[in-house]
């Protein structure tokens, strides 16, 4: 008989909390943010609204606050909702096919034009769904585009990760297909998309999709299937579609359990794909949250440790002291609060 994976309480896990101040200028700071190291020390950066943020880590002193202009020489545009940042600056995209770099002084240096959008693709999406980050390997720039919603006409299409060439302005894709499974959830904003995550250490890529137990990995010289499932029974439940005038609205069942990212710890040289079983009952979601959450952490060999009950559906960040998850204000507006996990008990 299979061994069932063991579960951990996420306060097990916690050995030390970071707090960032947050001031009438910062609205909100982001539950994934950007270590950098820089000649001046060590930094968390955030950028969001066109607003660059860093504090100094781990003290958490707001340190850096720097605006970026919507248009004219130096705009970023209208919708950075994607970007990356870079010891080298911040890279944006923006209506989805241009690619735009800023320097940390608020100065656009340099701008790009993404390919076009293949007939057999219809469009692309490269901004707006969350859990794929921009990975940067050397001089190319990985960017995923994911469909908002899953169509029969783009079941055949493969080319969803573009790999862009900064110096040469060439492209190229990794490309994957689509679970045979998917086609029972076409026109499902939370069970369609997929989410990635690049490991550029290793040069595996790591596709996600919400309603498989299993991760795709794709790798240099071949491509698997590796078993990064919650031993808890997910109910899938696919949404609906309302015609109201011209415009189709995609309405999800919120009650549905799904995987909804992935990401990877260098340090501590862990995966974790975290997953939502279903929602509380409604008397304890104003303390909880509305979504039971569990976290499932492998190896760097794809071996599964255990599984984490969490607190919340957020998300972290990784350093050089280890992975630190969001948790949110801390009682009161002025400190947001993240903790560091020690994920070496579940070995």
């Amino acid at each position: 008989m299979e061994k069932k994976s063991q579960n951990f309480n996420f306060e097990d896990l916690v050995t030390d909390t970071l707090v960032l101040e947050k001031d009438e200028g910062v609205a909100n700071i982001s539950q994934s943010l950007t270590y950098m190291e820089t000649d001046s020390g060590a930094y968390l950066f955030d950028f969001q609204n066109r607003q660059l943020f860093a504090w100094s880590f781990p003290e958490g002193k707001k340190v850096l606050e720097q605006f970026y202009m919507r248009e004219g020489p130096d705009g970023v545009g209208d919708s950075p909702f994607k970007h990356l940042i870079t010891k080298e600056g911040i890279f944006v995209i923006d209506a989805e096919t241009k690619l735009i770099k800023a320097n940390f002084e608020g100065e656009v240096v340099s701008r790009w034009q993404l390919p076009g959008v293949p007939s057999e693709r219809l469009y692309v999406n490269y901004t707006t769904v969350p859990n794929n980050p921009i990975s940067k390997t050397g001089n190319q720039l990985l960017i995923a585009d994911v469909p908002f919603v899953l169509k029969e006409e783009i079941m055949d299409y493969q080319n969803w990760i573009l790999r862009y060439n900064l110096d040469d302005q060439t492209s190229s894709h990794i490309s994957f297909s689509f679970p045979e499974k998917l086609k029972e959830y076409y026109d499902d904003p939370n069970l369609g998309p997929y989410s990635h995550y690049y490991n550029s250490t290793s040069g595996d890529l790591l596709v996600s999709f919400s309603v498989m137990d299993s991760l795709l990995v794709i790798s240099k010289n071949r491509s698997q299937w590796v078993d990064a499932s919650t031993e808890e029974r997910l109910e899938i439940l696919k949404g609906r579609t309302e015609q109201q005038g011209e415009y189709t609205v995609f309405l999800p069942d919120h009650n549905s359990g799904r995987y909804v990212w992935v990401a990877f710890d260098p340090v501590q040289k862990v995966y974790l794909r975290q997953v939502i079983t279903g929602l509380w009952p409604e008397a304890v979601r104003e303390i909880k949250g509305p979504y039971k959450v569990k976290l499932v952490v492998l190896d760097e060999d794809f071996k599964k440790l255990g599984e984490i009950d969490m607190p919340a559906n957020r998300k972290g960040f990784s350093t050089p002291e280890g992975y630190y998850y969001s948790i949110g204000n801390l009682g009161v507006e002025e400190k947001v609060g993240f903790v560091r996990l020690d994920f070496s008990k579940m070995k």
